[in-house]
């Protein structure tokens, strides 16, 4: 969207008031294992009350809490929960922050009369559905936890929770309200989701499936064969997974996805998978992951569905990620030139947000002489750019952009006391992390091995503390 428009959008939501935002009304995530949700990614997640949602299952959406959110932006007011935002537009009276550009997505924007007109505790209903049926996972990726992965609860059940994390200790998930519902047991708030589904579907225009891991989940065939019964051919549908699952359950997926493309049973489809780097380095960083395999799937699902169709790897860039990310480019330049779109394009798409927490794992933690290795993988995707291989659109601008986000946060920190606090930290991870799994990182990460040591003379000659 052209920044005329942007502005626009922002001159328009101002007109309601300084606060307004259409995600509040229109966008929410539900992490159904656990009853947690909320609307944009920036606040936190809070609890629904499950006795709201035997008369009112649409309260996985529309609770209190959210509905008096509505009524302070309504009134000018600033939830706290958004801080996100307003710090980004009280830095500057110029900036966009996401309070605009969510309110301008297609799913938001056309309905801007209605949350400005209709009542704020009236029951919306929401365009953009980000649902996670349960925590069943089979993979214990390092920087995840045991609320999103079964198999690191399975893990937290037999050794406990790291010291280095103790907020995500049992204990503490049951106090949070985080402590999921067992993925084999009766869970009311997927049962309520499923009577309001009736009602939701006659508006929803994306719907997204996470996890957990969903091709794992019997609720997600659930979907593709309402799908292929009952067409929704304005449905934006998209899904997340790690493809480390059984053939069997991948070839059902793929054979449900290609009936319902080729039958254009919706208006479109993304299939987003995560991996962070390459080979070994990635199986550790994603512990349950094959790399040949994983690779092998990825063309598997290339081959067999409609050439229209695109895959987005998700890439959470983090400390581990650096010494052999440039052999997954390469890996990935090579997927791209192999399939294409009809239209020319790359069939393939990369993503590539930056791991914040837990910090630990960040790239917070690298000496700058990292920087180096980070600016040559860059250098590497510029040299694949149209230009220079006369192939359209390689890698497309986002892609570059976002790399040179992931360099420049990396330039600018600069915190050595934190710095230090932070190698500690790490340190005492991976040596729980390598007991727990019979893993050896050093092994795994040789290019890392001084620095491991170094970390490792923090904690030898500094007592450790979380402070």
């Amino acid at each position: 969207m052209a920044n005329d428009e942007i502005l626009k959008v922002r001159d328009k939501l101002n007109d309601v008031s300084p606060s307004f935002c259409l995600a509040k009304w229109y966008q929410v995530t539900i992490h159904l294992q656990n009853g947690q949700t909320h609307s944009c990614h920036h606040p936190w997640t809070h609890k629904v009350d499950v006795r709201d949602l035997i008369s009112n299952p649409s309260a996985l959406h529309n609770t209190p809490h959210k509905k008096i959110q509505r009524y302070k932006m309504l009134k000018g007011e600033r939830p706290a929960e958004c801080d996100y935002c307003w710090k980004i537009e009280d830095a500057n009276t110029e900036n966009i922050s996401d309070r605009t550009f969510k309110s301008a997505e297609n799913w938001a924007m056309p309905h801007f009369e209605e949350a400005k007109t209709m009542p704020w505790d009236y029951d919306f209903m929401p365009r953009y559905v980000e649902v996670s049926f349960s925590h069943a996972c089979n993979f214990k990726c390092v920087y995840c936890f045991p609320h999103i992965s079964s198999s690191i609860m399975n893990e937290f059940q037999k050794f406990g929770h790291y010291e280095v994390s103790p907020e995500y200790s049992l204990q503490n998930l049951e106090v949070s309200g985080h402590y999921p519902i067992a993925h084999d047991t009766h869970n009311p708030y997927v049962e309520a989701f499923w009577r309001w589904w009736p009602e939701l579907i006659k508006t929803l225009e994306h719907f997204r499936i996470t996890g957990g891991e969903p091709l794992i989940n019997p609720n997600t065939f659930r979907f593709l064969d309402f799908i292929k019964t009952q067409p929704q051919p304005k449905l934006k549908f998209a899904i997340n997974s790690n493809l480390g699952i059984p053939d069997a359950q991948f070839d059902r997926f793929l054979s449900s996805m290609k009936v319902i493309i080729e039958n254009k049973s919706i208006q479109s489809f993304e299939f987003y998978t995560s991996v962070d780097t390459h080979g070994e380095q990635a199986e550790y960083i994603r512990d349950g992951l094959n790399y040949v395999n994983y690779m092998k799937n990825i063309r598997k699902f290339l081959d067999t569905l409609p050439p229209e169709t695109k895959i987005i790897f998700m890439c959470t860039f983090n400390a581990l990620s650096v010494p052999t990310f440039r052999k997954f480019l390469e890996d990935l330049v090579q997927l791209k030139k192999d399939y294409k779109t009809p239209w020319g394009d790359p069939r393939v798409v990369l993503n590539l947000p930056y791991l914040r927490n837990p910090d630990y794992l960040s790239l917070a933690i690298l000496p700058k002489e990292h920087l180096q290795t980070l600016e040559s993988d860059f250098a590497f995707i510029m040299e694949h750019t149209a230009e220079k291989l006369h192939d359209k659109w390689l890698f497309m601008d986002r892609e570059i952009s976002e790399m040179q986000r992931v360099i420049n946060w990396f330039r600018s920190l600069d915190d050595e006391a934190n710095q230090r606090h932070l190698r500690k930290r790490f340190y005492t991870f991976v040596v729980e992390h390598d007991r727990r799994r019979g893993k050896d990182f050093t092994k795994v990460f040789p290019m890392l091995k001084d620095f491991y040591l170094q970390c490792k003379d923090y904690c030898t000659n500094d007592s450790f503390s979380e402070g």
